[in-house]
């Protein structure tokens, strides 16, 4: 809002400068006592066909204003939403951040999962296998049992010791037979141990195993919600990442736009300007010749104070200078005082003199041209815009303090106030040098 209102005060300077040299200077002489110089008359012909002219440029400026206004407009809509879319796209580029950064972790976690339950599958694997060796060993040593056996069962008893000494034929035979039969005592006894012992060992591998696949069942779960996890992740950042191509080229569409625009309305100012300059530096020449010939006697400084504020509590908002604009980024003069007045707030006349006008003019809305005559030798007016309301008419005799509008926001203002435009010799100069101090 700061800019489009800094946008349209510098465009409303601009056309009191072409406004003020295009009329102001020929209504100063529509109401000028009558001239004692002998070429008086000649100079009004020629101030005669300046105003032609004048009209002229003022029916094209009313044409060009308007399509400028839409114009401006239109600039002002695209640079706030090329404002809006710059404070968002950060916010936008954050959100993507954020989700890659959550889909990295998804797919970490996910790789870090898919590990753990490799390492379970092949601990599982493992397990099964030292379990399939081990049973493969207690059938091994069940064979060794059952030959075992069967020698006994053939021998019917024979490893009865009494049996062992009787049935010798020598005493190396009894020593042979004894070693032997405690020897397969011996292996018997081992293997019995050995398959007790692993079927211990496999049954303490068999509860391992449980709780490996247990874990298993549990990773497999936690893989399957992280796939999804992760898809969902992805497909979020995908997302954020089509807002945020989306923004950007939005963003370069709509600097290339505002870029044509800025173009475009300076041109049409340009060109608009070129034609006021030529009508008003005739204008300015004239009045000059006038002015001499009319010998209103030495010019000196009219001096701060001969105006009165045109608000009752003066608040000056923006003062008479140049002014770089916000938008099309390049200076312009702004052409008068600007004065805080609320809506409907009485606007006063600045100084006793004769309504020029009052009506409506391009860029400044409801305007007041008040001419104050000649002041040590200086033609002097006044201007009162963007009115909401005039009180009083062209032709009307004002003195200081009478009540000439109220407050609005017609033409180029976006906000209640007083743009208030002071003209020595045709030429706009800054207010505060004829107002006295702040009361």
């Amino acid at each position: 809002m700061i800019a489009r209102n800094r946008f349209y005060a510098v465009l409303a300077g601009l056309l009191a400068v072409v406004v003020s040299t295009g009329w102001a200077f020929t209504a100063a002489f529509a109401v000028d006592q009558p001239s004692t110089a002998v070429h008086a008359d000649n100079y009004d012909d020629q101030i005669a066909n300046a105003n032609k002219k004048a009209k002229k440029v003022q029916n094209q400026l009313d044409k060009v204003e308007s399509e400028l206004e839409d114009t401006d407009v239109a600039i002002v809509k695209t640079n706030k939403k090329l404002e809006a879319l710059q404070d968002k796209l950060p916010g936008l580029q954050q959100q993507l951040d954020e989700a890659n950064e959550k889909y990295n972790a998804a797919v970490v976690q996910q790789k870090i999962v898919a590990d753990k339950l490799t390492a379970a599958i092949a601990q599982d694997e493992s397990i099964t296998e030292q379990i399939a060796t081990d049973n493969q060993r207690i059938e091994d040593l069940k064979v060794t049992l059952g030959a075992l056996a069967r020698e006994q069962y053939m021998g019917e008893g024979t490893s009865d010791s009494l049996a062992i000494v009787f049935g010798s034929s020598s005493s190396s035979d009894f020593v042979e037979r004894y070693a032997a039969q405690h020897s397969a005592a011996r292996v018997q006894t081992n293997a019995l141990d050995e398959i007790e012992q692993i079927a211990a060992a496999n049954r303490n591998r068999g509860a391992r195993q449980e709780a490996v696949r247990d874990y298993i069942a549990d990773l497999k779960k936690q893989a399957d919600a992280l796939v999804t996890e992760t898809e969902d992740a992805k497909q979020v950042a995908q997302t954020k990442k089509a807002e945020v191509d989306k923004a950007l080229k939005e963003l370069a569409d709509l600097k290339a736009e505002l870029a044509q625009q800025r173009e475009d309305a300076i041109a049409k100012q340009k060109s608009l300007e070129s034609q006021q300059n030529k009508v008003r530096d005739q204008i300015k020449e004239l009045v000059k010749k006038k002015l001499a010939a009319q010998n209103h006697g030495a010019k000196t400084p009219i001096g701060k104070g001969f105006l009165s504020f045109p608000t009752a509590k003066p608040y000056i908002t923006s003062a008479y200078g140049n002014r770089f604009h916000p938008i099309l980024h390049y200076w312009r003069l702004h052409a008068g005082t600007d004065f805080r007045a609320y809506c409907g707030t009485p606007i006063y006349a600045a100084g006793e003199g004769k309504v020029l006008w009052a009506k409506r003019v391009a860029g400044f809305g409801t305007q007041v041209m008040v001419d104050h005559g000649y002041v040590n030798g200086h033609s002097l007016m006044s201007s009162y815009n963007h009115l909401s309301k005039m009180s009083v008419h062209a032709g009307q005799i004002v003195t200081r303090n009478t009540v000439v509008g109220y407050s609005g926001t017609e033409g180029l203002s976006l906000g209640c106030h007083l743009h208030f435009e002071t003209y020595v010799d045709g030429h706009t100069v800054d207010p505060m040098s004829l107002l006295g101090p702040i009361p």
